[in-house]
């Protein structure tokens, strides 16, 4: 079995590369779709995370969609170890898997493994959860990664309280920086177990902006506040994926805090941008990656045939 990641930002069309792709090859029953994308693993999160359509599932197999029931969570760790059953089970029935999604993470937990020595622990996760919210705390914080790992605190912005308090947590839990954590996985990360290509969806900031539009618009039009309120009726407003990118702004609409449907458009727009600056940042290091331009269709299959033809 071979595999190809197909990567790039929200809105790039992704899905669609991979699904023309598996269609365009000589033998499509012997190709499967595998999902990377955190948030449309969940049930019931459908309009606001693009999933597939119904149509669009039934052309091709597809696997990890609709994978974790609600209310449940789903993490980086637990993709990765289902990821490698499932292909296990079914490496005997596709000659090619494509990997499709925008989350980082996820790809690397599943291509270069995941930190051996484990999460912080719960004690200091909370106490520095404490600090951060205090007056001064993010400075305090900052101050000590500074000191303690200047290496790290280069890539982590003072107003970045997530990153900032995940990489205080860490030191504190593990007792070593950051970048000394990063440094030894690197150099014991495990091979990737099966041939493998890297196809990226590369736009521009004024090649992106209309898609997302059109993409915000769809959403909105086709139930996207409906989805939401079913999902906080049945008490999951609090749950961890319903404060993603669209999800989170159709509650604040609910709660009063965005004044009409206009200005929660440019809510969810402003947000997919900003996720979408988030995840090119993150492709862009891996120089692996063939990059792709929208209309890169048949560049695509080249490069696909070619790497099954090797």
């Amino acid at each position: 079995m071979k595999v190809i990641f197909v990567v790039g930002p929200t809105a790039s069309g992704k899905s669609q590369l991979a699904l023309s792709l598996v269609l365009s090859l000589a033998e499509k029953s012997q190709a499967a779709i595998f999902n990377c994308d955190s948030i449309q693993s969940y049930q019931g999160l459908n309009i606001g995370s693009a999933k597939p359509s119904p149509q669009e599932l039934e052309k091709v197999p597809h696997f990890l969609f609709d994978h974790v029931p609600l209310g449940q969570l789903f993490t980086a760790g637990q993709y990765q170890r289902e990821f490698f059953f499932q292909l296990e089970a079914v490496k005997n029935q596709f000659q090619v898997v494509f990997v499709v999604g925008g989350t980082g993470f996820y790809f690397q937990a599943i291509e270069k493994g995941m930190y051996s020595i484990g999460a912080a622990d719960p004690e200091t996760i909370l106490k520095v959860e404490t600090e951060i919210l205090q007056a001064g705390g993010p400075e305090k914080l900052f101050q000590e990664l500074q000191a303690r790992d200047p290496e790290t605190a280069l890539k982590i912005s003072l107003n970045d309280h997530y990153r900032l308090a995940r990489a205080i947590e860490m030191m504190r839990t593990h007792q070593k920086p950051v970048s000394e954590i990063k440094k030894e996985f690197n150099e014991n990360a495990a091979s990737f177990p099966h041939p493998l290509l890297k196809l990226g969806l590369q736009l521009s900031k004024e090649e992106l902006f209309p898609r997302v539009e059109a993409r915000a618009d769809l959403m909105l039009k086709t139930g996207l506040l409906e989805e939401v309120r079913r999902l906080r009726e049945m008490g999951l407003g609090s749950w961890a994926p319903m404060q993603s990118v669209g999800y989170r702004e159709c509650q604040q609409f609910l709660d009063g805090e965005i004044r009409d449907l206009s200005a929660l458009r440019e809510k969810v727009i402003q947000a997919t941008m900003k996720l979408a600056k988030k995840q090119r940042t993150w492709f862009r290091r891996d120089l692996q990656i063939h990059w792709l331009g929208p209309k890169d269709l048949g560049e695509a299959q080249k490069l696909t045939q070619s790497f099954l033809n090797s």
